[in-house]
């Protein structure tokens, strides 16, 4: 969690892009990833 003041814009950019680069690090969802292959696995089509 971050505190600032309006006046401290240059500390709320540094705690932007932190941020975003934790969470880059992280790495893709991985419940998202189970659903998009449990959606593959459903594929229904039709004759």
């Amino acid at each position: 969690m971050y505190w600032l003041s309006g006046a401290e814009a240059d500390k709320l950019v540094k705690s932007v892009e932190d941020a975003y680069e934790k969470i880059k690090r992280s790495g893709p969802n991985p419940i998202k990833t189970m659903e998009n292959k449990e959606l593959k696995q459903k594929v229904v089509t039709t004759p």
